[in-house]
């Protein structure tokens, strides 16, 4: 491996300050808050990502130059927490350094190049598309030309059968982030027909993601046929019920939803989907009720709180308080990495 200078990655101006100004306040009086000093792996592992953020800043900032293993992983793990705190805008001016020199082929480039994770690769073009004014198209000649590079190293792996398995994956994976580009651009017909010329993908993978888009568009009887063509039974019956509710039907899609909650105790998106068909159908205090429960047992996911935040404002005047007083529960919960790490915005809670 080529011994390089990233120097230019270890200017303070480019990392912004880390901010708490819409953090949920009872977040930052908790008990839970992780002391200082607090090792980055110890941070990750319990979801604080916030902390996190600056902690890998901090840390690269301090390594040597040429070390590269170091300073790029501390590099993606300072632009993934960001994209945690949704904050990829943020991520995206950061990672703006490394991407130039990339994208403008400068003096050094190709053996940057060389020592770069493949994930922290993936991740530069994935930034590469926020806030663009191209409507996302340079992201995908990224993809592509990152496709080309995969292929070029299968062919030069003939013989070595535990290397062409790593850059095979690699390249069905590229296929399929193809596809979600598409679909982030409103192509939605292109990435149906980009699906279609995915063969060597999971044909389960590529049903499911062919149903989503089906519903996307509006055509529900399109989505069946693709979920028709699904083999895991469970993920087929949770997208009937789905369907269900596209159709409208969610006296049914209630009762359904209940069975899988009762069959999948513990998943809190069933949870969440059988308190939003109760609320449809009336049954506002069962839905409350559901949330509630939901939130006390399961990680706090932004759509579970805002739904039951939702319903505090339905169902009484006293919703700020009652919405303060999740806040505190969730910020008394120990913390985990689930769901976008272990601290809730204001917004989360309606606040």
């Amino acid at each position: 491996m080529p011994n390089v200078d990233l120097a230019f990655l270890q200017d303070p101006n480019i990392y912004h300050s880390g901010s708490t100004e819409d953090v949920a306040p009872a977040f930052l009086a908790s008990e839970q808050q992780s002391p200082p000093g607090t090792p980055l792996p110890d941070l990750l592992q319990h979801g604080h990502f916030r902390r996190a953020a600056d902690t890998a800043a901090t840390d690269l900032l301090q390594c040597t130059p040429n070390d590269a293993e170091s300073i790029f992983q501390l590099l993606y793990t300072r632009l993934a927490c960001l994209i945690l705190l949704s904050r990829p805008d943020l991520a995206a001016q950061e990672a703006a350094p490394l991407s130039d020199l990339l994208a403008r082929n400068l003096p050094g480039a190709k053996d940057v190049v060389q020592v770069i994770p493949w994930e922290l690769r993936l991740l530069l073009v994935r930034l590469q598309s926020i806030g663009a004014t191209d409507g996302g198209r340079r992201g995908i000649m990224a993809l592509y030309g990152l496709g080309v590079e995969v292929r070029a190293h299968l062919k030069q792996a003939t013989g070595d059968e535990a290397r062409r398995a790593v850059w095979a994956t690699r390249l069905r994976d590229l296929g399929l982030r193809v596809a979600d580009a598409l679909v982030e651009m409103g192509e939605l017909e292109t990435a149906q027909r980009h699906l279609d010329t995915l063969t060597d993908v999971d044909a389960d993978e590529i049903a499911y993601r062919k149903a989503l888009l089906r519903v996307r568009v509006g055509d529900v009887t399109g989505a069946r046929g693709c979920v028709g063509m699904m083999r895991d039974e469970g993920r087929k019956a949770a997208f009937d019920v789905l369907l269900q509710v596209a159709d409208g039907d969610f006296s049914d899609a209630a009762d359904n939803w209940q069975e899988l909650a009762e069959q999948r105790s513990g998943h809190a998106l069933v949870a969440n989907n059988v308190a939003v068909c109760l609320l449809y159908t009336g049954h506002i205090d069962t839905s409350r009720r559901v949330l509630e429960e939901a939130s006390a047992k399961l990680p706090g996911f932004p759509a579970l709180l805002f739904n039951l935040s939702t319903i505090y404002e339905l169902c009484t005047e006293r919703a700020a308080d009652l919405k303060t007083s999740l806040a505190h529960t969730m910020a008394a919960k120990t913390p985990q990495p689930d769901s976008g790490g272990w601290e809730k915005t204001t917004l989360d809670f309606k606040l």
